[in-house]
């Protein structure tokens, strides 16, 4: 047997929508469950017996004794990174513009080749289709 939740929600997947300005006709999915079926935590006891056997098993440590972890404001900034040279960045920005300029030059041809295959393909499949008339 088909749950009703799933019914109301493939009911509203298929309902079209009338009006978009409408925005106070919402689907609600809870709509479809009664208000006693939706379980609600409204009071949470809090067991005395399941905190007492947790406290007894933990040992104090004086604070002297205890391990201070540092604050992560107390660590020191990391470094920032080195300068590069004006003349090695100039160098480094031209030889990685001629790597570029070199593998699009290379790659160009076969990106135009497959370009032109696709369209001429879809051309070729759009006038084998019969005509609508």
């Amino acid at each position: 047997m088909p749950s009703p939740i799933l019914a109301r929600a493939d009911a509203l997947m298929h309902r079209k929508r009338q009006n978009d300005t409408e925005f106070d006709d919402l689907p609600v999915l809870t709509d479809a469950i009664d208000e006693d079926d939706i379980p609600v935590l409204l009071d949470a006891e809090v067991s005395m017996s399941a905190e007492v056997p947790a406290m007894k098993d933990t040992a104090f440590v004086p604070p002297a004794e205890a391990i201070a972890e540092p604050d992560i404001e107390m660590l020191e900034p990391t470094p920032p990174a080195p300068l590069i040279d004006p003349t090695l960045r100039d160098q480094l920005i031209h030889e990685l513009a001629r790597r570029i300029e070199q593998r699009l030059s290379a790659e160009l041809p076969h990106i135009i080749a497959s370009t032109v295959r696709d369209f001429l393909a879809e051309q070729a499949m759009i006038a084998s289709q019969p005509a609508d008339d």
